[in-house]
């Protein structure tokens, strides 16, 4: 098994377990993309880069914590005592800025695309629920941490360029997992870093708790990244792409998934077709399924076309009683009334568990977990519904959104 394939089963294992890499340590490595600039994984839960000019060095991102960006530092000045010129974010997500006060503390510029400044702005003003989404994504409690952010201190709009001991640094603005992402290229060297534009993952759009995301736009920064025909890409997640078939795989694999999921759900869109319709109907042909760089472990076809209706459609679902509902405690008493007997529905939830429904006793349980009478044995049935149901899943979504509900369903 080569290292790559190694690191990615162990990425995927851990995925599967809801886990992520918070810390550096042992399995924190740094591969040379190609003389002079290095792509770092593991050092925390981001992925960084750096390269080491005549002049200087420059950096990208800087892992989720201080900790992670003190232990890229040490690995830079493990090969050169030269000064920390630049901080470039290639996006505002707390796993890539998070570490970024290390490196200015060193001396370094930091610059970001001008949305970023608005990305910090906004997660000030919703920490608390930033917080409670990212604990339950991630399965962590997060409620001890304040807002640190390093701000840019050079910002642009489309493109920015600058030298630096003879390489010139080609910062490009592209949409994908964010509106504020940067890939930099370095035309002397043919290496692009790309952020979070190619993760080893299927793309993360329509992330089930945040903003809305930019499919159309990924895939075009992609073509872009495509054209410049890069010798070494290095990514925001797991290994660097080092070999023409990797580089060619990714870029293709991801440009493919991404324009068939956007194509294929407008036209479910303009002929007026459900959500629900079009996840379960669009499909995917079988070489993008098994591809090694599309693993459905974080993001999935269907965030994908959630995310695409989402962004295109807004929140009416076409059904005339939900555009202005009756509150849902109301409905459900209608409906729990008409049944009469609580206890049938209950017992009906509990058999189509044993028959491998479980999702489907789901929706029933919801109807009489707040009967008095039925309130703590509901409870305890949606409980280890949610925990079967996370311990058949292999995505990190769905194993920690199930997993941290049963726990609070256990704490009341």
């Amino acid at each position: 098994m080569t290292f790559i394939q190694e690191t990615q089963l162990i990425a995927k294992n851990n995925a599967e377990k809801g886990e992520v890499n918070w810390v550096p340590g042992s399995d924190s490595k740094l591969y040379q993309l190609v003389e002079g600039h290095y792509s770092g994984i593991n050092f925390g839960f981001g992925n960084i880069g750096f390269a080491i000019t005549t002049e200087g060095v420059v950096v990208f991102d800087s892992t989720v914590s201080p900790e992670g960006g003190e232990a890229v530092l040490a690995e830079i000045r493990k090969l050169t005592s030269l000064p920390i010129r630049y901080l470039i974010y290639t996006h505002g997500h707390a796993d890539h800025v998070s570490g970024a006060s290390v490196f200015k503390r060193e001396g370094a510029v930091v610059i970001g695309h001008r949305n970023i400044v608005r990305r910090f702005d906004r997660y000030t003003k919703l920490w608390s629920h930033h917080m409670a989404i990212n604990g339950l994504q991630f399965r962590k409690n997060l409620f001890t941490l304040e807002p640190n952010f390093v701000y840019p201190d050079i910002t642009y709009d489309q493109e920015y360029t600058f030298e630096l001991g003879g390489k010139t640094f080609r910062l490009v603005h592209g949409k994908g997992e964010t509106d504020d992402a940067t890939v930099t290229y370095v035309p002397e060297d043919g290496v692009v870093y790309v952020g979070d534009f190619i993760l080893w993952t299927f793309p993360n759009i329509g992330n089930p708790n945040k903003v809305i995301r930019y499919e159309k736009e990924w895939y075009q920064t992609l073509e872009r990244v495509q054209s410049w025909n890069p010798k070494a890409i290095a990514t925001g997640h797991g290994p660097a792409l080092l070999e023409p078939e990797q580089i060619e795989g990714a870029l293709a694999h991801n440009i493919e998934v991404l324009k068939l999921l956007h194509e294929r759900t407008i036209d479910y869109i303009n002929k007026g077709a459900s959500e629900e319709q079009a996840v379960a109907e669009i499909e995917l042909p079988e070489h993008l399924l098994n591809s090694p760089f599309l693993t459905q472990v974080y993001g999935t076809r269907e965030f994908v076309i959630r995310g695409i209706y989402r962004r295109y459609t807004g929140w009416f679902n076409g059904n005339p009683t939900h555009l202005a509902p009756a509150p849902t405690e109301d409905v459900r008493r209608e409906i729990t009334g008409l049944i009469g007997n609580t206890r049938y529905v209950l017992d009906r939830a509990k058999e189509l568990k044993v028959n491998g429904q479980t999702q489907l006793s789901l929706h029933l349980i919801d109807l009489v977990i707040a009967e008095p009478e039925l309130e703590k044995e509901a409870i305890q049935f949606k409980r280890e519904a949610l925990l079967e149901l996370a311990d058949q899943s292999r995505n990190l979504f769905y194993h920690n959104f199930y997993t941290v509900s049963a726990e609070e369903l256990e704490n009341n």
